[in-house]
């Protein structure tokens, strides 16, 4: 007489949460990538990727059911190995919406703002600096402010100096003498 070999695997008898394969007398069970057989030889235990070496995720892992994901930080783009992370440029892009100037950093940007303007408390506009409000002008005698910067000027008997900011007085007497008949002082 003679004996069959029971394939359990075909039968539905094997209780393997995932994988059966049939053998003579007897059978084994496997896990899917990602899952490792149990102690108990049937069931499947989930691998946490992330536990080691971050999944090697150069930023953020997620461990899921059978596998893991990557993610960035923002300010920055998952590579297309779906491992690393690229910090975006904003400035580059000209996504940074800064009124002036933007300057890339890792993970986000500044915005600053040129001469005569000062960077708005909303971190992206600029405002005009009232230099002759404000009283740093260094104008001799008077200021007119204007945008990003200021002029100065001199009353009536002065002219500007070419340092642009003092007064010098005129002497009306040099120049076809000062209107005067005879003497002008």
């Amino acid at each position: 007489f003679s004996c069959n070999d029971i394939d359990e695997c075909a039968a539905g008898t094997d209780n393997c949460a995932q994988n059966c394969s049939n053998n003579v007398g007897s059978f084994d069970c496997s896990c899917n990538a990602g899952f490792t057989l149990d102690v108990d030889g049937f069931s499947c235990n989930d691998i946490n990727e992330c536990d080691t070496n971050n999944g090697g995720c150069a930023q953020n892992c997620s461990n899921n059911d059978g596998g893991f994901t990557c993610s960035c930080d923002n300010g920055f783009t998952l590579d297309g190995d779906g491992l690393g992370c690229t910090d975006i440029d904003e400035c580059v892009n000209n996504t940074d919406n800064c009124d002036q100037n933007c300057t890339n950093n890792a993970g986000g940007f500044d915005c600053s703002c040129n001469g005569g303007f000062t960077l708005d408390g909303d971190g992206f506009s600029c405002n005009d600096i009232d230099e002759c409000a404000a009283g740093t002008d260094n104008c001799a005698q008077n200021c007119s402010n204007n945008v990003g910067s200021f002029d100065c000027s001199c009353n009536a008997g002065f002219t500007l100096d070419v340092d642009g900011f003092s007064c010098n007085d005129v002497n009306e007497c040099d120049t076809n003498n000062g209107g005067c008949a005879q003497n002008c002082s």
